[in-house]
């Protein structure tokens, strides 16, 4: 028999539901149990989000919401960067260091919400939430950067900085009430978190990982010791959908090998044996996937696979519909991503799995097409609809290292010491430590000139 929970206990248990957990224990107990029933009647259809139980034929996702999200940042073309570790003090030029430590600041932050429609089965698009962002180190794009986004530089002069954008967003949450406050402090916008499923998506980890968590410290929010990290809300759960298909699709050939197993241990006429003609028959190994659980590429999954544009052919649904890069018109194609690997979950749930497009290389060096779908018996299609969920639209990616340093941060948050050059402007003075301001007036107004400190580019 469990014990009666304590006053702290049940303390504990309101602020983890961001409730206020003030009171005796009487109001303590009451205001626990409403909002569990909330919660369940939520889980059963009744709630406002209209997922759960209510779903039929008896199929359920445990998230319900999906914020899509595709950052552009500031960047710049071939170079990449490094410093001696061992003394802390020579930069130089590397070959051999990814371009990751560059100080990029998010130019375009595109976000399409998805919800799950119990009704119809499928997830649909509730709203799209939309900016592009002035930054604050170096307001000023590189060729490279206009090029490579479309986006021009009158578009990010013209907009809001990262500390208004940001509230904006918060805003735009609170208003499809998918975030829920910390207990006792509902003013902080900075530490209101997503709600009960609801996660983010993106296609590869960088985005919230990194980009987000730059940006934060350039053009910082957030009061005290949170000051300069992300608001809660941005720190995930985040599920990288390049990952969810490259586990489906190793996932894929471990059901189909086991199956190809089966049906011809069943068909040999000589089962002692295992083959007609008298020879033990041996399966080949199941592929491993070469990195699993890292994001990246899996065995038998090419690098051009694991794009975007790929995935879409991967999953039947291609091409690719607008402009690459742009920030919006990626995100709405992930989206397409997310809602189609719905509709397989849901389709599994009713059996019939629908399998990738991907063709497999044999023993013998053949490529051989996958089938289109495998029927299944109506006891097994819910729990490999279940399995099928989990491995596609569950978190896959750890974000609770919001607090990353790279080798350009300062003690001070918005404070940026990076002392190579803009890319555009090789003949202009060495940066060295350069002050991030969130007041960019002078910056608007002329835009076109360059303080001998801090050069106006990306």
């Amino acid at each position: 028999m469990s014990a009666t929970p304590t006053v702290e206990d049940l303390r504990k248990q309101l602020a983890s539901l961001g409730l206020d957990s003030r009171g005796n224990k009487a109001d303590l107990r009451n205001r626990l149990h409403k909002a569990r029933k909330r919660q369940q009647q939520q889980q059963d259809g009744d709630g406002p989000d209209g997922a759960g139980e209510g779903n039929t034929p008896g199929f359920s996702p445990q998230h319900h919401t999906f914020l899509v999200l595709d950052v552009e940042a500031t960047c710049e073309s071939t170079r990449k960067y490094g410093i001696n570790h061992k003394r802390n003090t020579s930069w130089s030029f590397r070959s051999d260091v990814g371009s990751n430590q560059y100080p990029n600041e998010i130019i375009e932050f595109p976000v399409v919400v998805l919800r799950w429609n119990r009704h119809t089965c499928s997830l649909d698009i509730l709203d799209v939430f939309h900016r592009f962002v002035c930054p604050t180190f170096r307001p000023r794009l590189s060729q490279f950067c206009k090029d490579l986004t479309g986006i021009q530089q009158a578009q990010v002069l013209a907009s809001p900085t990262w500390d208004k954008v940001v509230r904006e967003l918060h805003q735009f949450l609170l208003i499809h009430n998918l975030i829920e406050a910390r207990a006792g402090n509902p003013n902080d916008f900075h530490g209101y978190r997503l709600r009960r499923g609801v996660a983010w998506v993106t296609h590869g980890p960088c985005d919230l990982r990194d980009f987000v968590i730059k940006q934060s410290w350039i053009c910082p929010t957030g009061q005290r010791s949170e000051l300069g990290t992300p608001p809660v809300f941005l720190r995930g759960p985040l599920i990288d959908v390049r990952k969810s298909i490259q586990d489906l699709h190793t996932w894929e050939q471990d059901i189909l090998a086991e199956a190809s197993r089966s049906s011809s241990s069943r068909s040999s006429p000589f089962p002692q044996f295992g083959g007609d003609d008298g020879f033990q028959i041996i399966s080949p190994p199941k592929p491993s996937p070469t990195s699993h659980g890292t994001g990246q590429a899996v065995e038998g999954l090419s690098k051009r696979d694991s794009t975007v544009p790929g995935l879409l052919d991967l999953l039947g649904i291609g091409p690719f519909q607008g402009k690459q890069h742009s920030g919006l018109a990626d995100t709405r194609n992930i989206s397409r991503l997310v809602i189609e690997l719905a509709r397989r979950i849901y389709e599994t749930s009713l059996g019939n799995q629908i399998l990738l497009q991907k063709g497999l290389e044999s023993v013998d060096g053949e490529i051989q097409k996958l089938e289109s779908s495998l029927t299944l018996e109506p006891a097994r299609a819910m729990r490999r609809a279940k399995e099928l969920e989990a491995l596609v639209l569950f978190p896959n990616i750890r974000t609770d290292n919001y607090r990353k340093q790279w080798i350009w941060m300062t003690r001070t948050p918005g404070l940026v010491s990076w002392p190579f050059l803009a890319e555009d402007n090789q003949g202009s003075a060495h940066p060295g430590i350069v002050k991030s301001s969130t007041t960019l007036d002078s910056t608007h107004t002329s835009s076109s000139s360059a303080s001998s400190s801090a050069p106006l580019a990306a």
